[in-house]
């Protein structure tokens, strides 16, 4: 977590916990609904077919400290609860093009917009963030960390099929910027260089590893 972050985190739990009713939210002018809420309907012209559309527009924060307040454009939780030993998913979502549509597909898009060039602060399109705990205890770590098989990123297909190309990088995407005279396509600068040698960077199904030496240089090691 960024340092931008962890202030954030740390005002947070100074104004308290989020109760399990609204989750710490301003509900003003909200309306709750107390069961689940579906919905489907068929967009038959030329604009845009949401099922659902949202947008939080914060244009006050009651002079509040800089990086304190969160605008959350979407909050969706699944929970499961002591004996219940189902499966959870935080949020899924299909694109699909049926027999007969040639469309283009996105399963999900993480846009993060900025237009003030002097902002300096981190902007992520895509966070993948591992908790073993609610952020009210964000400074107890636990003994055990809990990540028992956790993935940042699967990719996987059905039978049959697979994608065509795993990680690609378009012709408009990396750039240089004030901070960095060359982009960066994979950064393991934030960490540690004994955390980076610590590691397998690359691991492959013979049981062999490609591993970092130490100033730049990469080796293997086998397992097997």
């Amino acid at each position: 977590m960024s340092y931008v972050a962890l202030i954030s985190l740390a005002w947070m739990l100074l104004a308290g916990s989020a109760s399990a009713t609204d989750m710490g939210a301003d509900m003003s002018g909200a309306t709750p609904f107390p069961g689940a809420v579906l919905s489907t309907w068929n967009p038959a012209g030329t604009d845009i077919g949401y099922a659902f559309a949202g947008q939080v527009d914060r244009v006050a924060d009651q002079g509040a400290k800089p990086w304190t307040v969160l605008t959350v454009g979407a909050q969706i939780n699944a929970i499961n609860h002591a004996g219940i030993n189902q499966i959870a998913f935080g949020i899924a979502t299909e694109a699909w093009a049926n027999p007969g549509s040639f469309s283009m597909l996105t399963g999900i898009e993480a846009s993060t917009i900025n237009r003030e060039p002097d902002n300096p602060w981190r902007k992520i399109s895509m966070w993948s963030t591992f908790k073993n705990r609610p952020d009210s205890e964000f400074f107890n770590s636990p003994v055990d960390p809990a990540n028992l098989n956790t993935q940042a990123l699967r990719i996987e297909s059905e039978p049959g099929t697979g994608f065509e190309r795993s990680i690609v990088f378009a012709p408009i995407s990396l750039h240089a910027s004030r901070n960095v005279a060359r982009p960066v396509a994979i950064d393991f600068a934030e960490m540690e260089e004994a955390g980076v040698e610590g590691i397998d960077v690359m691991r492959f199904p013979d049981g062999c590893s490609v591993v970092y030496l130490g100033r730049g240089q990469l080796g293997t090691r086998c397992d097997k």
